[in-house]
């Protein structure tokens, strides 16, 4: 069972209800911010949540397993999900809904958590052949996810990775700057992606497929903070030093006194006026590729 968990405060303190749901943040993560501008729903469910009724199912759920990633030995390392595991899941959840719209929109996010792992167990991978494992397990699941009938995928890139509060402490010397090695990675992984994602729009003409930049998105947000309403762009507002997710914040954990003057929430999370931001951004790139 894994440990990766935020289902107890202060997780959720800006939710409505100011219910610890799951979300990895103080309220709303980014896909509940996407589907209240799709007019869908305001927020997005977990697939398991037991009491979804059918139409809830019908609406939207998220597949998504804290701490998981495109290596299944980043799943290992945290006892979560693995991307099989996850198309088991939608197996099943298609079984109970029927036929999925054509107008659904599919949205794949992963490899941050993998970035993390490269650099924390040895692998023996250099990080060219680490960032082409990453994109090929994640084509593999784009491929996969069209043959259950997807018609309208979303894939993003990985972001900053070493901009996050806990990466910064690990690998970004005595100033805490973002760790150039993590952001490397990722911008291997990132460019790998979208070659592969052109070359999946050619091959599958009747589906919608595009790439999306989130390292430019959450980049933008770290840089301009300021600009942003801001007060800090580097520290977690709950925890000590950056080192803070899950159990870690908690109820007895440092606390900033407003989560809206910080871009991140935990060492590894925004906060909601940061997802927000980014979604905000994510619509004006992108709403024009969704049918």
């Amino acid at each position: 069972m894994t440990v990766v968990k935020a289902n107890f405060p202060p997780y959720g303190r800006e939710y409505p209800g100011h219910k610890a749901t799951g979300r990895f943040s103080d309220g709303k993560i980014s896909v509940d911010f996407i589907a209240s501008a799709l007019g869908v729903k305001e927020v997005l469910p977990p697939y398991l949540n037991k009491s979804l009724t059918l139409e809830d199912l019908k609406t939207g759920v998220s597949f998504a397993s804290a701490g998981s990633g495109y290596n299944n030995a980043t799943c290992k390392t945290s006892s979560t999900m693995t991307i099989e595991r996850q198309l088991q899941l939608f197996a099943e959840y298609k079984a109970k809904v029927g036929a999925i719209p054509d107008r659904a929109l599919f949205i794949v996010c992963s490899g941050s958590n993998d970035i993390v792992e490269h650099f924390t167990l040895a692998d023996g991978m250099s990080s060219p052949e680490y960032a082409d494992m990453m994109a090929a397990r994640a084509i593999s699941l784009v491929e996969r996810l069209i043959g259950e009938g997807a018609r309208q995928i979303a894939l993003t890139g990985a972001p900053p990775v070493g901009c996050v509060p806990s990466q910064r402490r690990m690998a970004g010397g005595v100033k805490t700057q973002c760790a150039t090695d993590r952001n490397q990675l990722a911008l291997m992984f990132n460019r790998k992606l979208s070659l592969e994602v052109a070359k999946l729009a050619g091959r599958f003409r009747g589906v919608n497929i595009f790439y999306v930049d989130l390292y430019s998105i959450l980049g933008d947000v770290v840089q301009r903070y300021k600009d942003l309403g801001f007060t800090n762009g580097k520290d977690s507002c709950c925890g000590y030093v950056g080192f803070a997710v899950g159990p870690l914040c908690n109820i007895g954990s440092r606390l900033c006194p407003d989560p809206s003057q910080y871009v991140f929430w935990d060492s590894y999370h925004p906060t909601e006026k940061a997802y927000k931001l980014m979604i905000d951004e994510f619509i004006r790139r992108y709403m024009r590729y969704i049918h």
